[in-house]
């Protein structure tokens, strides 16, 4: 099949689906399968992916046809396409090494700032020639001209809050020494972060010809997620790992300076325990979407967030999908309704990146399971 059956194809698709969008509703189910598992349904290579933009394009063209026909959750059918490097693109501004396997999403090599005299040598990004930007640049282009305007194209953009890059740039152990040891380091390497990604940001927004508090403009990660420009993916804010004190001194004002600089965040990730930070999290300036892992207390994040603050709850990709029983997921199921009231929630059984026909078969059953759940926690509760 060409290029522009499949594009034809996916129009016709989103067309039809836009009637029965689900996108407003009070309760979703999203269902994730990385890149890792969709090449062996639709044939092709990472290492391609990543390199060759005709496969690039029509990967992501395959896999939302083939995912609309097998898997059918609540994600909202779209036609763009985009370019992503997930987890290497902001490191690899500041001269991080990024890697390329087959088996894990494109990832980032030793860190940069070895000793502190190191962050010196560092200067702003730039938008067109720093880390994998050259790159980029050719795979949006490449791909823009082969979809000649019949589907949008999305340019990435930067995911990562400023904790996440300072572990990226100067490692866990080391940043967290300099918590103790050289606390004024840590602020100028945070301060050096946020001035970084406003700065790229604000060249990237001047490319596209939209602005930072635009929040309408999405742009594709990690298959299933569309983020916007005020996103903060965070997995390094766990409360396992410092002080709520810690917290309030070394990283809440820079989330602070960028909700400032986008209007708000939109979407605060991490996979890590966001319990002990939830009472700062939810007075975040324009949060519509909190994700809550396996490891964060879901009865406190529903007790505290506002109420326009959709609570994405992720359950553990092992334990509750592919290790589970029906019987398993129906109880699991039915305690994630009962701590978040069933409303204003999506729940998402993501993080799916190993197996093949038996995970999908598990992320069906789970998908099933948790709707016929729902049916009957709906009905109970009308009652």
């Amino acid at each position: 099949m060409t290029v522009q059956e499949l594009i034809a194809q996916v129009k016709e698709v989103a067309a039809q689906q836009k009637s029965v969008s689900q996108e407003d509703k009070d309760f979703r189910l999203v269902v994730g399968l990385g890149k890792t598992i969709l090449k062996d349904f639709v044939n092709f290579t990472l290492a391609d992916y990543y390199n060759d933009p005709r496969v690039c394009l029509e990967s992501q063209l395959k896999w939302k046809l083939f995912l609309n026909r097998e898997v059918q959750d609540d994600t909202v059918f779209n036609s763009a396409v985009g370019v992503d490097y997930a987890v290497a693109l902001e490191p690899s501004l500041f001269g991080t090494k990024w890697i390329i396997s087959e088996s894990c999403d494109p990832t980032y090599g030793d860190h940069v700032i070895r000793e502190h005299a190191d962050l010196d040598k560092l200067t702003l990004p730039d938008f067109y020639k720093s880390g994998l930007m050259p790159k980029i640049h050719e795979l949006y282009s490449k791909i823009s001209e082969m979809v000649n305007g019949e589907i949008p194209v999305l340019f990435p953009g930067w995911a990562r809050g400023p904790w996440s890059i300072a572990c990226m740039l100067r490692g866990f152990t080391p940043l967290y020494y300099d918590l103790m040891d050289n606390p004024e380091f840590v602020h100028r390497l945070m301060n050096f972060i946020v001035e970084s990604r406003i700065k790229w940001e604000t060249d990237r927004c001047k490319f596209l010809g939209i602005n930072p508090q635009d929040m309408n403009y999405r742009w594709n990660y990690c298959v299933y997620r569309d983020p916007t420009s005020s996103d903060q993916y965070n997995d390094e804010v766990d409360g396992n790992l410092f002080s709520v004190s810690t917290y309030r001194e070394f990283i809440l004002p820079y989330e602070k300076r960028l909700a400032a600089f986008y209007g708000g965040i939109d979407y605060y990730h991490s996979c890590g325990n966001l319990t002990p930070f939830l009472e700062d999290l939810v007075e975040l300036p324009g949060l519509r979407m909190l994700h809550v892992s396996a490891a964060t207390n879901l009865e406190k994040a529903h007790q505290l967030r506002k109420p326009e603050t959709i609570l994405q709850v992720s359950i553990h990709p092992i334990n509750d999908v592919l290790r589970a029983t029906e019987t398993e997921m129906e109880a699991k199921i039915k305690e994630i309704l009962t701590k978040s009231g069933g409303k204003n929630v999506e729940i998402w059984a993501d993080a799916l990146y190993e197996g093949s026909y038996g995970t999908l078969s598990q992320a069906k059953l789970w998908l099933e399971t948790s709707r016929r759940v729902y049916s009957e926690f709906k009905a109970n509760k009308g009652s």
